[in-house]
């Protein structure tokens, strides 16, 4: 079976960027990793989170997008710029897996997807717990009170996190 040649496209502080590179990686029956780009100063702001990928050839984005044989990409850089990005892999026709959530650009980002059917691509985006069909049938119950008055919710995600990471998500 011929291994799809995959690139990624940024890291984020607050994503999965090394969790997704971690998860290709371990596939290796199914990608090649051709390499990564830092945009948006990344290495300079993220250092820590480079360590992983010192192995792999730095390329530019634009050496991504020129090159036929990457055929796909994880775009992982903040969720400010995913969109942007992704939507150039898109227009390069590759295909795309996107850090959550799809940006601030709900115009560039229905050109993303209106992009990516034109060019039957595969899409994927990170998975969002709250959009789980079992969460909204709950959060429809408590909506209708089905539940009765809800007086306590106890809730754990098993992480740790600094406390520059805790502040953030407060």
């Amino acid at each position: 079976m011929r291994k799809i040649r995959i690139a990624q496209i940024g890291i984020n502080q607050y994503s999965h960027s090394n969790e997704i590179f971690g998860s290709i990686c371990k596939q290796k029956d199914l990608f090649e990793v051709v390499g990564i780009a830092f945009p948006e100063n990344e290495k300079e702001r993220l250092p820590k989170n480079c360590a992983r990928f010192e192995d792999l050839p730095e390329l530019t984005v634009e050496q991504i997008m020129a090159d036929p044989t990457i055929e796909a990409v994880a775009v992982e850089t903040d969720e400010i710029y995913c969109t942007k990005y992704a939507l150039m892999a898109a227009k390069a026709g590759k295909h795309i897996h996107m850090e959550k959530p799809g940006g601030l650009d709900l115009a560039a980002f229905e050109e993303l997807i209106a992009t990516v059917k034109e060019k039957n691509l595969v899409f994927c985006v990170g998975y969002m717990y709250r959009w789980n069909p079992y969460i909204m049938e709950l959060m429809d119950a408590i909506k209708a009170g089905d539940l009765g008055d809800i007086v306590s919710i106890e809730a754990q995600m098993s992480r740790t996190d600094t406390e520059y990471d805790r502040k953030w998500m407060e």
